[in-house]
């Protein structure tokens, strides 16, 4: 079957393709024999119309057939003829059947991006030893300590550093709520002012200088606190502004402590001794430097392919992945209670940053993906049923729906392909050699 072929920029191929008159005659008489067969027309049984009747019948019906057919099948095997990697058929067009002539059409189609395979055997990288040492224990039991602690309340003096103190308090800037001068609700909340708020005193805390403005107050006392911000405050709205706080002081606590015993730690994990606390919370600390160490080299990783190879990619993948992680963005603001004034503002910057982030997570999908083929890495039934299993359990349903959910969203063949990244990437930080990590060099955050 003769085909050509141009490759065009961004992963596009154009293909003009022609099928010969004889297997446009041969693909026609079949479909036509299928519509003679099963052809229910007025007047005749099924399958006992006459050919011609039913060709004038179903003249339309069995054009757009045999175009279908032929088109489809020209372009798999043009593809298969050109060796082509191709994502998705993105056109066609001039499509042209004369009379017991050929069929001719061009499509275009966008293939993989085609480059060479860096090195990725046996790469170097850095991580930290994993060790835990008894001070890490003692600020975890430290964390658990503060959150088990009681609060006494505190008489006879008047509010400390160190003290915990319960306030009401209300923000204004120039006479107005803070609430309405600021376009982020988070900070609103957070900054504006609310009824028994507790805050431990200490340098720095809430705001600059706050703390220490409230040293002295008795409790039931209220007293006026302006707050000057300079221009270096991180909250636009609020730099280089003066924020008026009305404060009660309803009470004054001070923290009481457990210590750190035997009976401490039942009240942790029933049945266990500090000791045998101890060695849970080294295990658990193991973990999560554990993942921390393996996160640092996949990154490490994933850096050193794509900083090894440049190519181009498929723009229309560019531009959905863009738009995918714009969305994450613009969610993850708003259920921080960034303001949808804010959001539009920063949009720009979004996009920027959206563009950028889509364009490395594409590039190292197509770079482990062709990993994957050399090396010859496949995802086995179990690992994707593994896989599905888990997101059941996330979504709080079962496997069949959730299965039958990806099935129908035409989404199961993009899953099957995270998981085969996802062990293409374990394989690489597996083989890869591990160095200790110099002074100068920061760990993988």
């Amino acid at each position: 079957m003769p085909s050509t072929l141009d490759k065009q920029p961004h992963c596009i191929t154009a293909l003009s393709i022609e099928i010969p008159a004889e297997r446009v005659g041969q693909e026609r008489e079949k479909i036509v024999q299928q519509y003679v067969r099963f052809a229910q027309l007025p007047g005749y049984r099924a399958g006992k119309a006459p050919r011609p009747v039913v060709e004038a019948k179903f003249k339309g019906k069995i054009s757009e057939e045999l175009h279908s057919n032929l088109v489809s099948a020209g372009i798999s095997e043009a593809i298969k003829e050109h060796s082509l990697r191709v994502l998705t058929v993105a056109e066609v067009n001039d499509v042209k059947l004369e009379k017991d002539g050929p069929l001719t059409y061009s499509a275009k189609v966008v293939t993989a991006p085609e480059f060479e395979l860096p090195n990725y055997k046996k790469l170097e990288i850095r991580a930290p030893e994993n060790k835990i040492e008894e001070a890490d224990i003692d600020r975890a039991l430290e964390e658990v300590r503060t959150r088990l602690a009681d609060f006494e309340d505190v008489t006879g003096r008047a509010l400390a550093m160190d003290d915990f103190a319960v306030l009401d308090l209300a923000g204004r800037i120039d006479g107005q709520p803070l609430s309405e001068v600021v376009s982020q609700p988070n900070v609103a909340r957070d900054l504006g002012g609310r009824e028994n708020f507790w805050i431990k005193l200490g340098p720095g805390n809430f705001l600059p200088g706050f703390c220490e403005a409230i040293v002295g107050m008795e409790a039931g006392e209220t007293r006026e606190v302006p707050i000057e911000l300079d221009m270096e405050f991180p909250i636009k709205d609020l730099a280089a502004r003066r924020i008026d706080y009305t404060v009660k002081l309803r009470e004054i606590k001070n923290q009481v402590l457990p210590e750190v015993n035997d009976e401490f730690a039942e009240k942790v994990v029933p049945g266990k001794t500090l000791a045998e606390l101890r060695e849970l919370v080294r295990e658990d600390l193991t973990r999560q430097k554990t993942e921390m160490i393996e996160q640092g080299k996949r990154r490490q990783i994933i850096a050193h392919l794509n900083a090894a190879v440049e190519f181009e990619l498929p723009q229309h993948l560019v531009r959905n992945q863009t738009q995918r992680i714009a969305s994450e963005i613009v969610q993850e603001n708003q259920q921080r209670g960034v303001s949808d004034d804010e959001i539009v503002k920063n949009q720009g910057e979004i996009a920027t940053n959206s563009a950028s982030a889509a364009r490395e997570r594409l590039k190292t999908a197509f770079l482990l993906v062709r990993i994957a083929e050399a090396e010859g890495i496949k995802v086995t039934p179990d690992e994707l049923k593994e896989r599905i299993t888990a997101m059941a359990v996330r979504y709080r349903t079962s496997y069949d729906k959730m299965l039958k959910d990806l099935q129908e969203n035409d989404a199961l063949s993009g899953l099957e392909e995270e998981v085969l990244i996802a062990k293409t990437l374990a394989a690489l930080t597996a083989d890869a050699t591990v160095l200790p990590l110099e002074e100068s060099a920061p760990q993988p955050a």
